[in-house]
């Protein structure tokens, strides 16, 4: 045999053992993946095209089913109630997005500073975030009472008339906004002081001997090197407030249904929870359910595109 036949039948050995290995590997790897792939395709992939297919039904927990088209979303659209839940969500989310993220940046600069007992504060904070969410609204719907709640009671000792919180529409959303936000602090605190402790001292050093005070430090150093991080905090609180949904029915679900005085604490997934359950339209809450995730994909996207002005990367 001459050399250059040596040659190719050693080549051709040599890929095939190549081959082999690179098939052996790609088999490992899908086998450790395998898992994952069924736990998305059976509880994300396929409830998510079933919940597609239903919007477009007037399917009932009970009873056939039939198509409907769009006639769920024209009804969304044109339902007094969406609308309410809808606004309740929007004003929800901006309140409860800057009374979450401001504090929680103050809070995070405070005690990433050396002070004494620091760690237990940073604790006392996270608390809320840990805590149980339906627990944590049966306490405060004690506190809140107008009656012998201990909010009310302070603010009776101030000199005021006691906040009807839970009983008059006027401050039914206020009342989540309050505890959603208590709840949600400690976590938004947690995630700046990982983004501060990643920001180098030398900065602050030289700044500090070029002269530059506290507040300048904070504006040239600080806001601009922990913009990935609020970023990263604005993204998901907002996602998070979009779908608020365990504190208003834990706070105020009501015998007929009804989420806090006169719906004011309604909004968009418990409207869904209500359609879907209580008057058992799975198709009609299928619908909401989907209006919902395009309004979330389009702010995200928005949020995407106008955070190449102001997040800073580098």
């Amino acid at each position: 045999m001459s050399k250059q036949a040596q040659a190719t039948a050693a080549s051709g050995s040599a890929r095939s053992r190549i081959s082999s290995k690179q098939l052996r590997e790609t088999f490992d790897a899908y086998s450790m993946l395998l898992p994952t792939i069924l736990g998305v395709v059976i509880f994300f992939a396929i409830p998510l095209g079933i919940s597609l297919y239903l919007s477009f039904t007037n399917a009932r927990i009970f009873g056939d089913t039939k198509i409907v088209g769009f006639d769920n979303y024209v009804k969304a659209l044109t339902d007094a109630s969406f609308w309410i839940a809808l606004r309740n969500t929007f004003v929800f989310s901006v309140f409860t997005l800057i009374l979450s993220t401001v504090p929680a940046l103050i809070v995070a600069i405070l005690l990433n500073e050396k002070l004494f007992g620091r760690s237990f504060f940073r604790m006392l904070f996270f608390i809320p975030v840990v805590a149980s969410v339906v627990g944590v609204s049966l306490l405060w719907r004690y506190l809140l009472n107008l009656d012998f709640g201990l909010i009310n009671y302070g603010i009776k000792l101030l000199g005021f008339e006691p906040i009807p919180w839970l009983t008059r529409p006027e401050w039914g959303l206020a009342s989540v906004i309050l505890i959603f936000t208590w709840k949600t602090i400690g976590y938004n605190m947690v995630i700046f002081l990982a983004g501060l402790q990643g920001v180098p001292r030398q900065l602050y050093e030289a700044a500090s001997l070029d002269g530059a005070s506290r507040w300048k430090q904070f504006l040239n150093i600080t806001l601009p090197l922990l913009s990935p991080t609020t970023f990263f905090v604005l993204v998901t609180t907002l996602i998070n407030c979009l779908q608020i949904f365990d504190v208003p029915i834990a706070l105020g679900i009501t015998r007929s249904g009804t989420v806090g005085p006169a719906d004011s604490m309604l909004t968009v997934v418990p409207l869904l929870y209500r359609e879907a359950f209580l008057n058992t339209r799975m198709g009609y809450a299928s619908a909401i359910a989907w209006i919902l995730f395009v309004i979330i994909m389009a702010i995200s996207f928005v949020q995407f595109r106008v955070s190449d002005r102001w997040v800073n990367y580098e």
